[in-house]
């Protein structure tokens, strides 16, 4: 992540002071086995605007093991890595980082403005951020002015969506203060027509605007202060029967029940106004010292979620300022690191980690479908603490460097549902205490210049908790931790003076006490069964010439959970038995192969004037889309997306760009959900084309 730590004293060993020039040059991140680069996939700032990706759940195109998708609203994103995924949306298995900043557990679907840079860290790097992220995590780091003024502006105008996005950078005075504002607005114009208004019904707003202040008192001290504004009303997660979703056309515009969702109608329309309106907070404070041998960063921060929903079947709206479903989160994060040098090549880092999550859930006087048993009125309350400390050490000698570190971690959660969603179950409160000591050892070898060899140990741990709305009686009961073991073998090799870039990773994870919802439909609860494996190999090359770039991206793996144990059982809910058996079957969103493939061609280029063609395609093999249910319609199909684009740059600071995504129109699932007879499908985005224009200074 970028670290907004734009230094590190690594190469300035017994200097006394830092100067800018050497801060703002030397870009290594605080964490040293980061600093390897064992596994980074880095995405560009150039490759996000080349490529359109405006948004978290589009870097799938980019990285081809990484799937975020909206499971009903923004609010539950599905983060699905190396096969791997979670069932509860505030415990990823990634974590999703901005300038250093854990984020919400209902903010990683975002819109991104102001970037540097993405980098997917695989691993267990997590150990060694604030927040434990079990499979790694996405670093975004955003611009900054200490390494110059800057002014950018982007506009896109596409059948799809509408783009706007600005941003300043500027030495206030010399050496010693810096700023940065940025603004981005996006209009989603929707492609699902209502046939009463003529009105796209899955059409959304959103708007993101952030400013930086960076002070530097004296050349041994960097203090950032940071504020940034989230907003967005949206219909995108409009569920369509299969029907509906093959031409995106609705032959009625009345409304479905649930009785008929259930028999399998595919005719009407799920839920008509399915909505999501999100206020989004944060603010941080960084205060970064460097010695002659040490740097220490302290980072305190503080994220506040506002968001009114409508995400579920049987729930209607009649005042959408109002009603439908609360989800508002409090997040404060304070965070301490040491990074020392010592003598003999030897490096330490240590860390004091704590946050505090709360989560306010509830309904207010909302129309309910009495089929389905839902209390107009409902309220449920988390807090959540994590208390963590973590250390690593590194030695270095001749061509190996050893990196062994670990990690404790205290978690406890605090529930009290006052009103529970349905009115089978009584109210009440529960408490649970988990804790976990996680190691990590990697060694690297570098004989050479250009390669570098590493192999790595260790296991990370997914909290356990409770079932954060409680529609069952089963989900009063806390689940517990899941461990993740993995091994990785790597190696990163540079040719041609750098211009080819190859890295692969061959890797196995081995899952026990996993986390699943287990039932049928409705009735299911989530619970910890029995163990999961994935085991596959990641593969990047690219290439960049004067006249050609380009990258290939690649994941090839397979993921299961084992045969019998407790894979295999029964659960009851609400006096409902249900048997369930995963034995041997494949994971949701867990394809056998991935791929993207990305390539820029300079066309014409003279002192003025340059003329480029680029295309990006995104193929991804068949997987499903729920554990239990293996029906045809719950296949995803293997799929192809093809996006292209030509590039007018101009008059050195100037570009004009016309580009086409999707142009094959291909229907994919981002999201399912059912019950009996009856499945609604979140469709991905058809066809769109558009233009776009951006100047730089």
């Amino acid at each position: 992540m970028k670290k907004l730590f734009l230094f590190s004293c690594f190469s300035f060993l017994g200097a006394k002071t830092l100067s800018l020039e050497s801060i703002v040059n030397t870009q290594e991140d605080i964490n040293p086995s980061v600093q390897n680069q064992k596994i980074q996939n880095v995405m560009s700032e150039e490759v996000t605007q080349k490529y359109n990706i405006n948004s978290t759940t589009q870097l799938n195109n980019y990285f081809s093991n990484l799937r975020i998708y909206a499971q009903g609203s923004d609010t539950f994103p599905m983060v699905s890595f190396r096969g791997v995924s979670s069932p509860d949306y505030y415990s990823s298995v990634i974590g999703v980082y901005v300038d250093e900043i854990p984020q919400n557990p209902n903010f990683l679907i975002q819109n991104l403005s102001d970037i540097k840079s993405i980098s997917l860290i695989g691993g267990a790097e997590g150990l060694f951020y604030g927040e434990n992220a079990p499979l790694g995590l996405l670093d975004i780091k955003t611009k900054n002015p200490l390494s110059g003024n800057y002014v950018d502006f982007f506009t896109t105008f596409s059948r799809l969506r509408e783009d706007i996005n600005a941003q300043i950078g500027y030495e206030l005075l010399q050496n010693k203060l810096w700023a940065k504002a940025n603004f981005r607005y996006i209009k989603d114009n929707g492609f699902i027509k209502d046939l009463q208004s003529q009105k796209m019904l899955n059409s959304a707003n959103s708007f993101n605007v952030g400013t930086t202040f960076y002070y530097q008192p004296i050349e041994s001290i960097l203090l950032s202060a940071s504020y940034s504004f989230y907003h967005t009303f949206s219909r995108k997660d409009f569920f369509l029967t299969k029907n509906q979703m093959q031409n995106l056309t609705l032959k009625s515009d009345e409304n479905i029940t649930w009785e008929e969702f259930i028999q399998g109608e595919q005719d009407k329309i799920l839920n008509k106004t399915p909505f999501l309106n999100l206020f989004s907070h944060n603010a941080n404070i960084k205060l970064q010292y460097f010695g002659d041998s040490f740097n220490l960063k302290y980072i305190s921060a503080f994220a506040k979620n506002d968001t009114l929903a409508n995400s579920y079947p049987g729930i209607y709206v009649k005042d959408e300022k109002n009603d439908g479903y609360y989800y508002n989160t409090t997040q404060v994060i304070q965070e301490l690191r040491l990074h020392t040098n010592h003598t003999k090549n030897i490096q330490s880092l240590f860390g004091i980690y704590y946050k505090f999550l709360a989560l306010d859930n509830g309904m207010h006087n909302v129309p309910t479908d009495s089929v389905l048993g839902y209390s107009g009125n409902w309220n449920a309350k988390e807090d959540l603490n994590t208390f963590a400390l973590y250390a690593n050490t590194s030695f270095a000698w001749n061509d190996f460097t050893l990196h062994t570190g670990v990690r404790y971690q205290f978690f406890h959660t605090r529930i009290q549902s006052l009103r529970p969603p349905v009115a089978d179950i009584l109210p009440y409160s529960n408490d649970a205490i988990f804790q976990a000591l996680n190691p990590r050892i990697s060694l690297y070898y570098q004989p050479s210049e250009i390669t570098k060899f590493f192999i790595e140990m260790s296991n990370s741990t997914k909290p356990g908790g409770f079932s954060k709305f409680p529609f069952a009686d089963t989900d009063t009961i806390a689940y517990g931790n899941e461990q993740i073991y993995s091994l990785e073998l790597g190696n990163k090799t540079s040719l041609l003076q750098s211009r080819f870039n190859l890295k692969t990773i061959f890797y196995t994870t081995l899952r026990t006490n996993t986390q699943s919802y287990v039932g049928v439909g409705y009735y299911k609860s989530i619970k910890n069964i029995g163990s999961a494996y994935a085991i596959g190999v990641d593969f990047k090359a690219d290439y960049s010439k004067k006249f050609f770039s380009g990258f290939i991206s690649a994941n090839l793996g397979i993921s299961k959970f084992v045969n019998g144990g407790a894979n295999k059982g029964s659960i009851t809910i609400l006096g409902n038995e249900g048997l369930y058996d995963l034995s041997g079957l494949t994971p949701k969103f867990a394809p056998i192969f991935s791929f993207n493939i990305g390539n820029d061609f300079v066309l014409f280029k003279n002192n003025a004037h340059e003329i480029s063609f680029s295309t990006l395609l995104n193929f991804s093999s068949s997987y499903y889309l729920d554990d239990f249910n293996r029906d045809d319609d719950m296949l995803q199909k293997a799929y192809v997306l093809l996006d292209f684009g030509v590039n007018y740059h101009f008059a050195k600071h100037y570009n004009f760009a016309i580009f086409a995504q999707n142009i094959l129109d291909t229907r994919y699932v981002t999201t399912v959900i059912w019950d009996s007879l009856g499945k609604a499908f979140v469709v991905g985005d058809p066809i769109n084309f558009g233009l776009k224009f951006s100047c730089n200074f």
